[in-house]
């Protein structure tokens, strides 16, 4: 995949990636994507489930929350029913991914939305497994697909990735597979095991939350070949810590914090690109 063939021509830095909702945004909305493009961010992230019918849309929550404090259990909801519950209480459009490629298209074409023309790389976080196999089949028939990981995939979720889209690129959620800060010392067998079910399901890398890894960890996970992304990490002590493990990408809902701190890393370490 054309993500990892040039990045690891820049392995001293890693890539930046924008959590849907970036810069104060609503998450997986359109002013949520033009913030990501007008950021920093090599990486754009957007949240994906599928309806009851199998329509695929941008949505991190199995739930509606309402503006009247509702929430509505999406469960068996079929996508005009989704629609009809958010109309009836005039509430945001949510996006169809169909409708996000579409967009994407347009900003990419450098329209007045963005600062400049941008091609990012787009992590698709699937939310539900089952909407896996169709965002796959939408995905590559549009111009993103080179450009296109996927996460949130859980052991059942890469074993299903393995058996149905074995030729793109996914990456392992991995943390259900560590035992937490209390147990220390276990963390390294844990993540020999994660890596070796990455590796045998055909996983670029590994996911990770930021607080479970450390410099040790992400050491073990490159010598097995496998990228390292690490999540979210929104704070500029939290970077700072982050960025002395050395991980591939980093998720953020502050990619200019993140961009500063990497450019005063540069400056302060002559030869880091």
């Amino acid at each position: 995949m054309e993500l990892f063939n040039i990045y690891d021509e820049h392995r001293a830095t890693p890539l930046i990636t924008a959590h849907a909702g970036c810069q104060g945004t609503e998450p997986n909305s359109r002013e949520s994507i033009v913030a990501a493009f007008n950021s920093p961010a090599d990486i754009v992230e957007v949240d994906i489930r599928a309806s009851a019918d199998g329509v695929i849309f941008l949505m991190h929550d199995n739930v509606l929350a309402l503006d009247d404090g509702e929430n509505v259990p999406l469960g068996n909801l079929s996508w005009n029913e989704i629609v009809h519950t958010l109309d009836s209480r005039q509430q945001r459009v949510i996006l169809r991914f169909e409708a996000f490629c579409d967009f994407v298209d347009e900003l990419e074409q450098g329209f007045p939305r963005t600062t400049a023309p941008k091609r990012p790389f787009f992590n698709l976080d699937i939310k539900d497994p089952a909407a896996l196999p169709a965002t796959a089949a939408i995905a590559r028939s549009r111009e993103i697909m080179p450009r296109v990981i996927f996460s949130g995939l859980d052991e059942e979720g890469i074993a299903l990735a393995s058996r149905r889209i074995p030729d793109l690129s996914y990456l392992f959620n991995a943390d259900g597979m560590l035992p937490g800060r209390e147990k220390a010392g276990t963390e390294e067998v844990g993540m020999k095991e994660a890596c070796s079910l990455a590796l045998r399901c055909g996983c670029k890398g590994i996911n990770l939350e930021w607080t479970l890894a450390s410099a040790a960890l992400v050491h073990h996970i490159h010598e097995r070949g496998l990228f390292v992304m690490l999540w979210t990490v929104d704070d500029m002590p939290a970077m700072r810590c982050v960025l002395e493990y050395g991980p591939d990408s980093i998720t953020t809902h502050y990619p200019d914090r993140l961009a500063l701190l990497l450019e005063d890393r540069r400056k302060s370490r002559p030869g880091t690109r």
